[in-house]
Formats: C-alpha cells, structure tokens, sequence
C-alpha cells in the first residue's frame, strides 16, 4: 500500500497498469481494489463515509432504525407521485370508483388500474383459483401451546381422510377402465 501511495504522489494520473507493472519489478503483490483505495486516501477520487452505503441503509431498515436523510427512504425504487398518473388511480381508487370508470377518466388501460390497485394493498395479493397464498413468514402455522398442536393435528387428518378419498376414486375409475 505505501508503494500505491508514494507512486499515486509521484504521479496522481498513473494508471493502474503502470503502477502495476512497476510493482511486479520490484516483485510486490498489488490488486485493483487495493489501487482505489489509495486513490481514495489521497482524495484523487471521492469515496463516500464508511456505513453509509446501500447495505448499511438496508440494514437500518431491517433494524427498524427509523429511515433518516442519510439512510434514505425505507423503501427501495420510485416513490410514490401524486401527480403521476399512478397517484392519480390511487386517489380515486380510495373514493370507491370503478376500475373501468378510472380508466375512461384518465385515459388509460383496465390492466394499468388494476395493477395500480394489487400494488397499493400492501398486503398480500389474491393469487388465482386454485393457488394458496404466499406465505407471510417462513415459520409455517404457529404452535401455540396445545390448541396449535390439536389444530395441526386435526388439519393433517382432514387432508389425510382427503387424500384417500382421491385414491379410492382413482382406484374405482383404473378398475372400470381395465375390467
């Protein structure tokens, strides 16, 4: 590092291969992270507070730190614009008026108010006929004392007498085929 240094004072525009190719002369080991750093140290390039980064903002949020100037919003992306058109959907989504009515209004697509309205729930969206919804925490049911166990229990022997209702089934409709 002090050779990065002293070449970087010799010379604050050197490139990383010369440096590079002098340090292999004098049989140092250099890398290029190693080269930015010295830069940053002598202000050839700015580098922003250490803890001040994307994983440190991401970090706080998870801590529940409130988001300040410095960690940014709590949340990732574009926020929200009243003056969008997606903020305009939202505003009239919360008078209680048609999809198909706001979109005449404002000129736009079904598909963009519907969108508009799954994103704004917040919570977790319907997912079709026939698909579970996502779970909310990877923990599965909560055992909760005694009523949590009788509860899975009871749950497992519903889809277990279900299971062999749907075997029997199949075995009658196999049975008729061949016989």
């Amino acid at each position: 590092m002090e050779f990065l240094v002293s070449a970087l004072k010799a010379n604050r525009k050197a490139s990383y291969a010369d440096i590079k190719a002098k340090a292999d002369e004098k049989k140092l080991e250099i890398y290029p992270i190693m080269f930015g750093r010295a830069q940053a140290l002598l202000g050839i390039v700015k580098s922003a507070k250490r803890g001040t980064g994307k994983f440190a903002k991401a970090s706080a949020v998870k801590r529940g730190v409130a988001p300040t100037p410095s960690t940014g919003p709590g949340r990732r992306g574009r926020q929200p614009d009243a003056n969008s058109k997606s903020g305009q959907i939202r505003e009239l989504l919360k008078t209680g008026m048609a999809a198909s009515d706001i979109a005449k209004k404002l000129r736009c697509t079904p598909a963009l108010v519907y969108n508009v309205k799954a994103r704004a729930g917040g919570g977790v969206a319907k997912r079709g006929p026939g698909r579970p919804t996502k779970a909310t925490s990877g923990a599965g049911p909560s055992l909760n004392g005694i009523a949590g166990i009788l509860d899975m229990v009871k749950n497992s022997e519903r889809e277990r007498t279900q299971l062999r209702a749907a075997l029997e089934r199949i075995q009658t409709v196999l049975a008729a085929a061949l016989g």
